[in-house]
Order: structure tokens, then C-alpha cells, then sequence
């Protein structure tokens, strides 16, 4: 992930969480890192460049940040957007062949 998009992906992970300051910042950036290679470890294409791909590694990070504690499952609305992705994927290798 470049330093630019990582810079938006931490400051829309902050702004969700409706923090200013920086004292977690590597905390953050560690998390947004870790969404994004779990994300990429998935059947899916991401560009890391469109509002689509940068918000789903947001809002994953987020889901990582506040359920780290808990022992529950990905919330519908992650499994819907991943599982379009990876329907996305087959569909798009399934017109090239």
C-alpha cells in the first residue's frame, strides 16, 4: 500500500472512531496493514487505489479494532462486500476464458 493510501485509510479509520490525535497511530497503521494482507490472502482483486477497495480495508481494519476482544463473527455487511468481490473475480475469469 503506498504511503498516500495509507495516509487516507488512516485517517478515515480515525475519523470513524472519532479520534484526533496520534498516539495510536502505529497501532492503526499496523491494523490497516494486517486488514489489508488478510484481504489479499481472499479470492480478490484489490487495486488499493478506488474509494471501494481503500473504504473495505477501512471498514475490515475497524471490524478487527473493535471485535478484538470479543469472539464474533464478521459482521454481514464485511461478508456481503467480500463475498460480491470474490463473485466478482470468478465472473471476470470466467469471461476471459
Amino acid at each position: 500500500m503506498s504511503e498516500e493510501t495509507l495516509a487516507i485509510c488512516l485517517s478515515l479509520f480515525k475519523l470513524d472512531l472519532g479520534i484526533t490525535h496520534d498516539l495510536r497511530d502505529e497501532i492503526f497503521i499496523n491494523r490497516l496493514k494486517s486488514a489489508e494482507i488478510e484481504l489479499a490472502a481472499k479470492p480478490i482483486n484489490l487495486s488499493k487505489e478506488t474509494a471501494e477497495d481503500i473504504q473495505l480495508i477501512v471498514d475490515y481494519a475497524l471490524w478487527q479494532y473493535r471485535k478484538r476482544q470479543d469472539d464474533v463473527g464478521l459482521s454481514r455487511n464485511l461478508q456481503f462486500r467480500i463475498n460480491n468481490r470474490i463473485i466478482q473475480k470468478a465472473g471476470a475469469s470466467d469471461a476471459e476464458s
